[in-house]
C-alpha cells in the first residue's frame, strides 16, 4: 500500500526551486555561450551581413521606385496628351508639385527628334525653365525662373551661347539610351514601356555628377519625344550615408568601373567638398582603408567569388558581400556592405559578462526573496486559488473572508468577491449552461475595428414603393428573393465581395473587407456591371412572367474607413464607419436627380483603371458635406460602349465644361440640341435649367459650379 504523498512547504519549495532554476539556467546559458562562441562566429557574420543588405536592397527599392513609377506616369500623361513640350506653364503646374514629392529629383527634361527641349530644374530656392529649338531658333537658349508654378521672377534669352553653352537635347546621354530601340522601329509602331538609366556623368546645366531615367514616348499627334529625369548622385550619396548597417559597417553602391555613386557613412565625408571629390572616383581609391582593402579583395577571388566574403585591414576582420542593383533594363549597379567582425562579437561578450554577473547576484537574492515572499503568500494564496476554482465551476455560494497584510493581496481577495457577485447576477439573467460553455471555450466578441482602404456600394430597386403596393406581401417576398438571390450571387462571384448588409429592397456591400484586396474598385465597378447585364435579362423574363421589373439604381464611393464590430456590447453588427459610407448612400441617391442608374466618385473611376468608359456627370455637394464631389456614370467597357452614346458623352462633357466657365449661351445652344434628342434625360434638362437660369440671373464671383442637394 502506497505511503502519504509527500509534500513541501511553498517557502521551501520557491527557495529551492528557484535557486535550481537560476543555477542550472545560468550555467547552460554560460556553457552554451562559451563552447558556441567561435562556431557561431562564421553563421551569425553571414546573418547580419545578409540582413544589413536585404535593409540596404530594401532601402535603395524604395529610393529610385519613385522615380521610375513617376517616369511612366508621365509617359501615360504624354500619351494621352496631358504634356504639351511647347507650353512651359502647363509643364511648370504639372510637374513641380511632382518634383516637390519626390526630394531626390533634381530636374526634368524633354526632348524629342528636331532637337526642341525643355528644362524644370529645381534650384535651392527656386525653380528655372531652359526652352531650346535648334530646327527653328539655331543656338538660341530662352530662361525662365519661377518662385512656383503662378509666379515668374525673370526671363532672359541667349541669342549667341558659348561652345560649351549650347545644349543640344538629342546628344545627351538620356535621350540616346531611351530612343536606341525605337531607331530600330517602324514609325508607327508602339514605343515599348521601359525606363532607361544612364551612366554616371556630368549634368550639363549644373555640373553635378548625377544619373538619369528617361523613357520614349508618343503624343496622341504622333510626335515623339523622350521625357527624363534626372537624380544628383550627392542626393544618392546623402540617402545611402544614412542607412544604418552596424555600429562601424560601411555601405555604398559603385558602377560597372567601380565607381562610387553612393557613398558609405565615415567621417571622411561629413565635409561637402570632400564628399563632392569622392564621387565617381574608384572604391580603392577613396582613401578608406577597409573600402579599399575589401575591394582588393573581391577582385581577388576571380570570376565566380562566394556570396559573402571575409578580408582584413588594418589589423581587423570584416565580413563583406557585393549584389547586383539593377535599374531599369539597361543598367546594373552593385551594392556592396563590410562589417567589423568585432561588431557582432563585442556584442557576444559583453552581454556574456553582464549575464555571468546578473545570473550570480540572481541566485543570491533569489533565494532570499523567496524565503520572504513564501512567508506571506502561502496561506492567502492558497485560499484564493481554492475560492477560483469553485468559481471556474460557476458554484457562486459565498465563501469565508480572506485577511491578509499585503495590500494586493487584500486587493485581490475584495475584487474576486466582486467578481463572484457579478456572476452570481449575471447567472439569473443568462442560463448557468451557457456562461460554463462560454468560460470553457474562452472567446468573446469586442467591440473594434481597424481602418482599411475599401469601395462601399450601396444599391436601390427603381419604383419599389409602386412594386410593392401591386403585389401581395407573400408575392412581394418571393419575387424580392429571386432578385437578391441573383444580384448577392453577382456581387460576390469572384471572391472579392461581401454582402454586409440587407435593408428593404436595398443592398450594401463591400471591396476590400473583410479580406484584403488591392483592386477593391476595379472588381467592384465590374460587380456592378454584371449586375446590370444579369438584371436586365432577368427584368425581361419577369415581365414575360406577369411580374414587375426591378431596375436597378447603384452608388460607388472609394475610401478610408474603419471595418469592424460595431454596436453595444450586448448587439454587435460588423459594419464600416466613415465619411465614404455616407458618401457612397448619397452617391446612389443622386441617380434619382440626374435620371442614371449607376454613379461613382472620382477616385472610384481612378483607382478602377483604363477598362470603361464613364461619362463626367456633375460637381455636387451633398447634404452634410462641405467639399465638393465629382460624379460619373459607368456607361461599360472600354470598347463596348456605342458610338452614339460616346458622341453624346463628347457633346454633354462639352455643354457642362462651359457651364463651369460661366459661357452659359454656349452650354444653352449645346443642351437645346441634346434635349432634342434626348427629352427624357433628366441630366441634359436639369443642366439646361441651370444654364438659362444662370443666364437670367448671373452669378456672383464665388460660384464655383457645384450643385447642392439635400441627398439623405
Amino acid at each position: 500500500m502506497a505511503g502519504p504523498r509527500r509534500t513541501i512547504s511553498i517557502r521551501r519549495s520557491l527557495s529551492r526551486n528557484m535557486l535550481v532554476m537560476i543555477a542550472l539556467l545560468s550555467a547552460a546559458i554560460l556553457l552554451s555561450t562559451i563552447y558556441t562562441a567561435n562556431s557561431i562566429r562564421a553563421s551569425a557574420s553571414r546573418n547580419l551581413i545578409e540582413r544589413a543588405m536585404s535593409r540596404a536592397e530594401s532601402d535603395l527599392t524604395s529610393f529610385f521606385n519613385p522615380i521610375q513609377r513617376i517616369l511612366l506616369l508621365s509617359r501615360r500623361w504624354a500619351e494621352s496628351g496631358l504634356i504639351d513640350p511647347n507650353d512651359n506653364a502647363s509643364l511648370n503646374a504639372l510637374f513641380m508639385p511632382v518634383l516637390d514629392q519626390a526630394p531626390q529629383i533634381s530636374s526634368f527634361n524633354i526632348g524629342d527628334e528636331q532637337g526642341r527641349g525643355f528644362l524644370l530644374l529645381r534650384l535651392e530656392d527656386r525653380w528655372r525653365n531652359r526652352r531650346v529649338d535648334a530646327q527653328a531658333w539655331g543656338d538660341r537658349l530662352e530662361f525662365q525662373e519661377w518662385s512656383d508654378e503662378g509666379t515668374l521672377i525673370r526671363e532672359w534669352v541667349v541669342d549667341e551661347p558659348q561652345d560649351d553653352e549650347r545644349y543640344d537635347p538629342r546628344v545627351r546621354a538620356w535621350y540616346q539610351d531611351a530612343v536606341g530601340d525605337a531607331k530600330r522601329m517602324e514609325p508607327e509602331a508602339e514605343l515599348p514601356e521601359r525606363v532607361y538609366w544612364t551612366d554616371p556623368y556630368y549634368f550639363f546645366t549644373t555640373g553635378e555628377p548625377g544619373i538619369s531615367a528617361a523613357v520614349h514616348a508618343r503624343a496622341p499627334n504622333g510626335r515623339r519625344f523622350v521625357l527624363a529625369l534626372d537624380v544628383s548622385l550627392a542626393d544618392i550619396s546623402n540617402f545611402t550615408r544614412k542607412i544604418d548597417i552596424s555600429p562601424n559597417g560601411l555601405m555604398g553602391i559603385v558602377d560597372e568601373e567601380r565607381r562610387m555613386i553612393g557613398l558609405p557613412s565615415h567621417p571622411a565625408f561629413d565635409d561637402s567638398i570632400n564628399s563632392s571629390r569622392a564621387l565617381l572616383e574608384r572604391a580603392e581609391g577613396l582613401g578608406i582603408p577597409a573600402v579599399a582593402d575589401g575591394a582588393a579583395a573581391y577582385l581577388e577571388l576571380g570570376a565566380n567569388p562566394p556570396d559573402i566574403f571575409s578580408f582584413e585591414s588594418e589589423k581587423e576582420t570584416y565580413w563583406a558581400q557585393f549584389r547586383p542593383f539593377a535599374l531599369g533594363i539597361n543598367r546594373q549597379f552593385s551594392i556592396f556592405v563590410a562589417i567589423p567582425e568585432d561588431d557582432l562579437l563585442g556584442i557576444v561578450q559583453r552581454q556574456r559578462l553582464l549575464f555571468g554577473s546578473i545570473a550570480l547576484l540572481a541566485m543570491f537574492g533569489a533565494g532570499l526573496m523567496a524565503m520572504a515572499l513564501s512567508r506571506r503568500f502561502s496561506h492567502p494564496l492558497g485560499e484564493l486559488v481554492r475560492n477560483s476554482q469553485r468559481m471556474g465551476q460557476l458554484d457562486l455560494t459565498a465563501s469565508a473572508a480572506i485577511e491578509s497584510s499585503l495590500t494586493e493581496v487584500d486587493q485581490l481577495a475584495e475584487e474576486q468577491e466582486r467578481m463572484r457577485i457579478a456572476l452570481d447576477a449575471f447567472s439569473k439573467y443568462v442560463p448557468v449552461e451557457l456562461v460554463r460553455e462560454l468560460l470553457r471555450r474562452g472567446e468573446a466578441a469586442k467591440i473594434g475595428g481597424s481602418e482599411r482602404d475599401i469601395t462601399i456600394l450601396f444599391s436601390d430597386v427603381i419604383g419599389f414603393t409602386t412594386i410593392a403596393e401591386s403585389m401581395t406581401p407573400s408575392e412581394l417576398t418571393r419575387h424580392l428573393a429571386e432578385y437578391f438571390a441573383a444580384l448577392l450571387e453577382l456581387i460576390q462571384q469572384d471572391g472579392y465581395g461581401d454582402i454586409n448588409e440587407i435593408a428593404g429592397d436595398g443592398v450594401v456591400a463591400f471591396w476590400g473587407a473583410p479580406a484584403d484586396d488591392d483592386q477593391h474598385a476595379l472588381h467592384a465597378v465590374d460587380a456592378i456591371l454584371r449586375a446590370r447585364e444579369r438584371l436586365a435579362e432577368l427584368n425581361l423574363d419577369w415581365r414575360e412572367r406577369g411580374l414587375p421589373a426591378m431596375p436597378t439604381r447603384f452608388g460607388l464611393a472609394t475610401g478610408p474607413v474603419v471595418v469592424g464590430n460595431v454596436g453595444a456590447p450586448s448587439r454587435l453588427s460588423y459594419a464600416a464607419v466613415g465619411d465614404t459610407v455616407n458618401t457612397a448612400s448619397r452617391i446612389e441617391g443622386l441617380n434619382r436627380i440626374y435620371g442614371t442608374e449607376a454613379l461613382v466618385t472620382a477616385a472610384v473611376r481612378e483607382r478602377a483603371g483604363p477598362g470603361y468608359q464613364w461619362r463626367f456627370v456633375d460637381d455636387v455637394r451633398v447634404k452634410g458635406k462641405y467639399d465638393a464631389v465629382e460624379i460619373y456614370e459607368l456607361l461599360g467597357r472600354a470598347g463596348e460602349v456605342p458610338p452614339e452614346v460616346e458622341r453624346f458623352v463628347e457633346r454633354y462633357e462639352e455643354a457642362l465644361a462651359s457651364f463651369r466657365e460661366r459661357r452659359f449661351d454656349d452650354a444653352i445652344q449645346l443642351l437645346d440640341a441634346l434635349a432634342g434628342e434626348r427629352a427624357n434625360d433628366l441630366s441634359v434638362r436639369r443642366l439646361l435649367a441651370r444654364a438659362r437660369a444662370l443666364r437670367e440671373e448671373p452669378p456672383g464671383a464665388d460660384w464655383d459650379g457645384v450643385s447642392h442637394f439635400e441627398v439623405k
